[in-house]
């Protein structure tokens, strides 16, 4: 790695012993209050604390690590609800290793400071100034002594120095006013397509993490190289895709590796495929029976629909309905599982025959209607111990299954 002054010393910022105290007494205070109340508090910037508070309020669930060390300077709560999660975090840690890690796009560092745990030494590169100060000061009080920080444009210093790696990170950033709707690589910034020969000289192996919105494989036919993909999922939700460009892959096959995650980043529940095996599977279609089974949404944004069949014996109740059945239980199935009490048409009166009250949960698959329409149409208030699909079965039937919970240790 070519040293330049671009390297970030570590500054001379942080918190007061004053404001350290300030943090932890209001903690669990409603932040627009105090700022409102900011009058009563002398000696202390609460609009710079609030800002502290908030984002450590947003960081307890998702960066329990970070969180729970006090000296540490977090962004803006919108940046740390767009951070990777500590449990992703460790996931992605969990599949490089080697002597070097270049991380290309900084931000607020957290990917950076897991993985670089199984690395030798480690490159952050972050153009914003503050930013790169409020990484390279919280490195230090991480002490993360492998990791440099560097406050300049990374594809400008590998086109400018003979940089090399073992691994590069890359979390492009979404560009744009739909940043929730891109799907497309070539609406993110850097544009790893257009550079990616320049990163490919350096380092042999690339990770690339995008929003679970991308589409898997027009990615894949962007991109060059690309070994497998990592769809990570936690909390219910798909959370992250991970691409794996490795420069010596030659086969347009790539395999997708499904992962659904605990709150420390093990994977619970793992399903390998690729597309031959989906395309050459074949599922059965039935009516409910004693199990139903919802996939986690990590596995339906694999595309791992007619596989489920082969791999765990279960039928489907429709090709377009996303939901599945067994007479015996699967306890291993990669999502929710629910035991079947029976299954009706779409009627209030008798879907209570069935539940003996009116409340249930209540999901739609497949089915031409709104959650709060159908609520009001049957009268059916939320919660309860009763799960209902209102589904479009094989033979083109509406119907509302009704079922309750499987318990399970899997994290869904």
């Amino acid at each position: 790695m070519t040293e330049n002054s671009a390297e970030h010393k570590i500054p001379e910022i942080g918190f007061t012993e004053t404001e350290l105290d300030f943090i932890r007494q209001h903690f669990h205070d409603d932040v627009n209050q105090l700022i409102l109340k900011s009058a009563q508090f002398k000696g202390v910037d609460v609009k710079k604390l609030a800002g502290q508070i908030l984002a450590r309020q947003k960081a307890l669930k998702k960066l329990p690590e970070w969180s729970a060390n006090e000296r540490l300077i977090f962004p803006p709560a919108l940046s740390v609800e767009q951070s990777s999660s500590e449990a992703t975090a460790r996931y992605k840690a969990s599949v490089v290793s080697g002597n070097e890690l270049v991380d290309i796009t900084g931000g607020m560092g957290v990917d950076c400071f897991y993985m670089s745990r199984n690395f030798r030494s480690a490159t952050y590169f972050e153009q914003q100034d503050e930013v790169a100060q409020t990484a390279a000061y919280n490195y230090d009080v991480l002490k993360s002594d492998n990791i440099r920080v560097r406050n300049e444009n990374s594809l400008l210093a590998f086109q400018n120095n003979n940089i090399t790696a073992d691994w590069i990170y890359a979390d492009p950033a979404r560009r744009g006013d739909n940043k929730d709707k891109v799907v497309r690589l070539s609406d993110c910034t850097p544009d790893i397509v257009s550079h990616l020969e320049l990163l490919q000289n350096a380092a042999p192996d690339i990770l690339l993490k995008t929003s679970p919105l991308l589409d898997i494989d027009l990615a894949v036919k962007e991109l060059k190289n690309v070994k497998s993909v990592h769809i990570t999922g936690y909390d219910q939700e798909c959370k992250e895709l991970l691409f794996h460009i490795n420069r010596d892959h030659e086969d347009e096959k790539f395999e997708l590796k499904i992962r659904i995650l605990n709150a420390l980043g093990g994977v619970e529940q793992a399903l390998d495929f690729d597309r031959s095996m989906e395309q050459a599977s074949v599922i059965g279609y039935t009516y409910p029976v004693k199990y139903l089974y919802e996939p986690h949404a990590a596995v339906l944004k694999a595309g791992a629909f007619r596989i489920l069949g082969t791999l765990f014996d279960v039928t489907k109740l429709a090709p377009s309905s996303h939901l599945y059945t067994s007479e015996n239980h699967v306890s291993n199935f990669p999502g929710r599982t629910f035991e079947i009490v029976g299954f009706c048409k779409p009627d209030g009166g008798e879907i209570q025959k069935l539940t003996g009250e009116s409340k249930a949960n209540l999901t739609l698959r497949n089915f031409p209607a709104k959650i709060h329409d159908l609520r009001k149409k049957w009268r059916l208030k939320e919660g309860g111990d009763f799960y209902l699909f209102a589904t479009t079965l094989y033979d083109h039937k509406k119907v509302v299954v009704v079922t309750r919970r499987v318990s399970s240790t899997m994290s869904t």
